[in-house]
């Protein structure tokens, strides 16, 4: 009996012992699995899926030596160093594309002040903004004599019925009645960012593509309570930002995995300041093309890998409010180089190294993901960067407020019941408040 029943045992062994064989064999000739001389396959499986990575390491089992070879071992792994840098899921820029950087000079890098008019013309023939950071509202006088001789509306005019209104009634002697609802309070919103004094001390990081840096945006009051607002929010919890682990664009595991930040959704009405100040630099007379406003706590080790912020064509179309067409930062702590929490930029340099914007508090940084670079494209591959990780010795967290801007009108979705319209009010009162 006792025979037989090791004789089953060794039978049980041997099937089992072919059965692993067998899969073992599959696996290698379809890349699935590493072999002795092709161990790399499965690293970069392992690499590419964070779960598979984490669930072979469980695995692996603790032995003070690894069989040399022959029978059902396998040779023992060779370990090797882990990349510093995790960019390299990027490929390089093409050689034509590198050829395009054009990086700053040092006088325009470090010394605050007006923009060149070169700055401008690219700002306007590039970008599209013609009207970027205007030095006075844009009013037009006209005369009943150029009224009547003006060009008809077929010609392309761009005289408005409310301005058509206006003149005739001067001239009969007529009153003019006053807009309501909606258009009135449009018409208000743009003539209170209006009144906001143009910026003055503004540095070029870099030309083409071209990234700004705009120093005394905010003011160290407005800072903390941006900061305030998401500590200690608003016993109203109408008004309160919507609080979620930071998300990023994409659905896979690896998109999931950049970010380890916390952010906060705002309504465009509670912070008056940020979309005030965001559309008079980019010359904007309203805000609803602007994305839910955000604030961003990257507490230490904590970051967001390299990543570029134009959308997909699938997530840019016309009725989602078009590409994103600039992107606006707005740091609200200071940290050293030390601390970390720089914003990089891997192909961009700035006297002579990697650009690395490093959080100034009341600073903005703006750069434009979707035009230039490679002609056609919906995305500038050049903006690539990353928010580098706070380190364990910084004395505080990062925070930054975060605006997107697209093509056309966007319709918000966070917090629930946000829309541009209800911050109307608290526009004007803060351009007042605050005009020049």
């Amino acid at each position: 009996t006792y025979c037989n029943h090791q004789i089953s045992c060794c039978r049980k062994m041997i099937t089992i012992k072919v059965l692993v064989l067998s899969v073992t064999s599959i696996g290698v000739s379809h890349g699935f699995l590493g072999s002795q001389g092709d161990n790399h396959i499965g690293k970069r499986i392992a690499a590419a899926n964070p779960l598979h990575a984490k669930a072979a390491k469980n695995k692996k089992k603790k032995s003070s030596h690894a069989p040399s070879g022959g029978g059902f071992g396998r040779a023992p792994e060779i370990k090797t160093p882990k990349e510093v840098n995790d960019f390299s899921v990027f490929p390089e820029l093409d050689g034509a594309v590198a050829e395009t950087l054009v990086p700053s000079v040092s006088e325009l890098i470090n010394e605050p002040g007006e923009l060149p008019g070169e700055i401008y013309d690219r700002l306007d023939q590039i970008y599209g903004f013609p009207n970027f950071n205007y030095l006075t509202p844009e009013e037009t006088a006209t005369s009943f004599a150029d009224l009547i001789s003006a060009p008809t509306k077929n010609e392309n005019t761009k005289l408005s019925d409310d301005v058509f209104a206006s003149l005739l009634a001067t001239a009969t002697g007529e009153t003019v009645p006053t807009s309501t609802g909606e258009a009135g309070r449009e018409d208000s919103t743009i003539g209170a960012i209006s009144a906001i004094e143009p910026f003055a001390k503004m540095r070029v990081l870099h030309i083409d593509p071209l990234v700004i840096a705009i120093d005394d945006f905010f003011t160290d009051d407005e800072c903390d309570r941006y900061v305030t607002m998401c500590t200690a929010p608003s016993k109203n919890k109408k008004d309160s930002p919507f609080q979620t682990n930071s998300m990023t664009v994409g659905k896979d595991a690896l998109a999931k995995a950049q970010r380890t930040s916390t952010t906060w959704f705002h309504h465009f009405k509670s912070v008056p300041e940020l979309m005030a100040k965001a559309s008079r630099l980019v010359g904007l007379k309203g805000i609803d093309q602007w994305e839910e406003p955000q604030t961003v706590r990257y507490r230490r080790q904590e970051k967001f890998t390299w990543h570029l912020d134009a959308l997909s064509p699938s997530e840019s179309t016309d009725n989602l409010g078009g590409q994103r067409t600039a992107t606006l930062l707005v740091y609200h702590s200071e940290l050293s180089k030390e601390d970390g929490g720089a914003t990089i930029f891997r192909d961009l340099s700035a006297d002579g190294s990697m650009l690395k914007v490093q959080p100034k508090k009341g600073s903005a940084l703006l750069f434009f993901p979707a035009a230039g670079g490679i002609p056609n494209a919906p995305f500038d591959i050049r903006t690539l960067h990353c928010g580098e990780a706070v380190t364990e010795a910084a004395k505080q967290d990062k925070w930054i407020s975060q605006l997107w801007l697209r093509e056309n009108t966007y319709m918000p979705t966070a917090p629930a019941g946000n829309n541009h319209a209800d911050a109307t009010e608290a526009i004007t009162q803060y351009c007042t408040d605050n005009q020049n």
